[in-house]
């Protein structure tokens, strides 16, 4: 599982980021710069639960979009949007 961005900018966190995913998320968090980078015990740390129990998780989109603003936000010039 990585953090990628999409060709418009916005950030996701998937299972690969070229096909179809099997899990994916897109952020409301857009930056000016390419991320591709492997899913760390730190982001799951501030996630607050681990990928084997997302499935279950209601609100796992807002605990990892409020991730993606955490770790990708300051660093990346940073600008967010609502997603439709």
């Amino acid at each position: 599982m990585k953090w990628y961005t999409r060709e418009d900018g916005l950030v996701c966190l998937g299972t690969n980021s070229k096909q179809p995913a099997k899990f994916q998320v897109v952020t409301d968090v857009k930056v000016n710069t390419q991320i591709n980078t492997g899913l760390s015990e730190s982001h799951i740390a501030l996630i607050g639960s681990f990928p084997e129990d997302w499935r279950n998780d209601h609100k796992i989109a807002q605990k990892i979009n409020n991730a993606a603003k955490h770790f990708f936000g300051l660093s990346h010039n940073i600008t967010t949007e609502a997603v439709a």
